[in-house]
């Protein structure tokens, strides 16, 4: 029996082999020629180890950690090798300390029949650590290339400069930039803004933390094509000084930024108003994230969400990370706390649908305001409204905050929200309504009382398949400060921590119990339904009113 010829369609053939088990790939290989070639190219289209690319090309042999062919490649090895070559799309490399790989590289440059030895390669990912290595990476560059994700060079290089500029001519037309850089910018500013200058294409950047510069950034805005610019937290990126940073103020000229959408920077509140006030200020974004590791009050986040809202009126995603907090210093100040009068000019975002506030301080706000918010805002589609803070003993929500943004939002996928779950605050007669879409419930640092009870009462709102997140953040963000906290914090995290653990094991259960019950009730409803339904028609097929009466002698 022949297979249904639209099987024979090579994108729904790859679409279905991509659900399959790469251990099936040689059988159904096997099938047929089209098969075999449809196949091949999803095994080859993404490359994640070197070795595995290299040995198609000639068996090679293995010496300490230094790797070496059996016999230089000829034309018949690069025939054969270019038939699987052709496929790769996507090649990812990491170097590690115990594998050389530079005798074999060499032996390719040196041997190759073609200039281009990927030639429909588009994302090249080569993360290194030593020179020779990333002398290396420019094997794989070429005119086709779209996407780089790539070390810079290791400090000790004193001419930086020269590696970007080759990769400029090998790979002029990149649309993406991710830079990893395992040291602060000063050192190589200059060389990273001369790479910028010749990959005149590119769309998107991503930096490490603190690279972005008033001079970057300043370049970045000549820029015609750039879309998205951002920055990544964490080792692997690279971690630069928060002090490259302490002052924002980029140069905007005439046109700048003609096609920016998505915009993260680290700098102090008053910068990102002047920069978003000057003549020529990106002003159709549609995603901002401000961070900011300098202590800020309330009235000036106000009146950024005031000056925000007359400028970029198309942001539909806005996230602002207040970070700054002292190890050692945390007590309440009220003065300095969120409140949801600073949080009304959101209101006045016309395509605002996303929003994240993270401080130090829980937000001051009752759950009428809650109530208030919910009912102003019922395009949300995510809400974060600091549900971690480091302070953690005070709270002005509970459980009845939940039940506003299932009411009133139904478009709503995540929600993170600082409560004290206590189960003996919930009226009984409180009239729930499950959530329609979310698929989020983040609940940071909150505390939870009486785990079971807790659970319960969420299986009455969360759908299945919500997850439920708990924990801090504040350990993974780029200062020193941020990554450590008091002793007493862990530890009331920890015990914060496994309550909710018990909520999030025992949550899923219950939430299935729920929707069979739903499904029930819902059955016996269409069941009686159809009863009253045949009733009326036997009634009237005899003539009898509904309240009319029979007596039996």
């Amino acid at each position: 029996m022949q297979p249904h010829r639209v099987l024979f369609i090579p994108e729904l053939l790859g679409i279905i082999l991509s659900f399959v088990d790469e251990d099936d790939y040689v059988s159904i290989a096997c099938v047929c020629k089209q098969w075999s070639e449809i196949t091949l190219d999803v095994i080859w289209r993404e490359v994640d180890d070197l070795s595995r690319l290299l040995s198609l090309l000639r068996p090679y042999k293995i010496r300490g950690r230094y790797n070496l062919f059996d016999g230089l490649p000829d034309s018949r090895d690069w025939a054969r090798f270019q038939k699987y070559a052709n496929r790769v799309r996507i090649l990812r490399f990491e170097q590690d300390n115990d594998v050389d790989y530079s005798g074999l590289l060499d032996d390719m440059a040196r041997t190759r029949t073609t200039l281009d030895m990927l030639p429909n390669l588009h994302t090249l990912e080569w993360v290194y650590d030593d020179i020779d290595c990333m002398e290396r990476a420019t094997l794989f560059m070429h005119q086709r290339l779209r996407h780089l994700i790539i070390s810079a060079p290791p400090l000790r290089h004193k001419d930086k400069v020269s590696f970007f500029l080759d990769v400029c001519v090998r790979a002029p037309h990149l649309h993406s930039l991710d830079l990893r850089v395992p040291y602060c910018v000063q050192y190589t500013e200059t060389a990273i803004l001369e790479l910028l200058r010749g990959l005149p294409d590119l769309k998107k950047v991503i930096f490490p933390e603190f690279f972005l510069t008033s001079s970057i950034v300043s370049e970045l805005a000549r820029m015609k094509h750039i879309k998205i610019v951002q920055f990544e937290y964490g080792f692997d990126q690279g971690l630069g000084e928060e002090k490259d940073v302490d002052t924002f103020a980029p140069v905007l000229e005439q046109g700048a930024f003609p096609a920016l959408l998505d915009l993260a920077v680290t700098a102090r509140i008053e910068h990102v108003m002047r920069f978003v006030n000057a003549d020529f200020a990106p002003v159709n974004l549609t995603s901002l994230y401000i961070n900011t590791y300098v202590e800020h009050k309330p009235e000036e986040l106000h009146t950024l969400f005031v000056t925000l809202s007359e400028r970029c009126p198309r942001l539909s995603q806005l996230y602002v990370l207040l970070a700054h907090h002292v190890t050692g210093d945390l007590e309440l100040v009220p003065a300095k706390q969120i409140t949801f009068n600073t949080l009304t000019p959101l209101l006045s975002f016309p395509n605002l649908v996303t929003f994240q506030v993270t401080h130090k301080y829980p937000v001051n706000i009752t759950l009428e305001e809650i109530e208030e918010l919910a009912y102003r805002w019922p395009t949300l589609e995510s809400l974060t409204l600091n549900e971690e803070p480091l302070v953690m003993g005070e709270f002005t929500l509970d459980l009845r905050a939940l039940v506003p943004f299932a009411r009133l939002c139904p478009k709503l996928r995540r929600l993170g929200l600082f409560i004290d779950a206590n189960p003996a605050n919930i009226p009984p007669t409180l009239e729930l309504k499950p959530f329609a879409a979310l698929c989020v419930l983040s609940v940071g640092t909150s505390r939870a009382c009486d785990p079971e009870a807790v659970a319960a009462f969420m299986s009455h709102l969360c759908p299945p398949k919500c997850a439920l997140e708990v924990g801090v953040t504040w350990t993974s963000f780029g200062v020193h400060s941020c990554r450590v906290l008091d002793d007493d914090v862990r530890m009331e995290i920890s015990r914060r921590f496994n309550s909710w653990k018990s909520i999030r094991n025992i949550l899923p259960v219950l939430i299935q119990l729920r929707r069979e019950e739903r499904e029930k009730s819902r059955a016996l409803q269409e069941e009686v339904e159809d009863l009253r339904t045949r009733t009326r028609l036997l009634m009237d097929k005899v003539d009898v009113k509904a309240n009319d009466s029979c007596m039996i002698a």
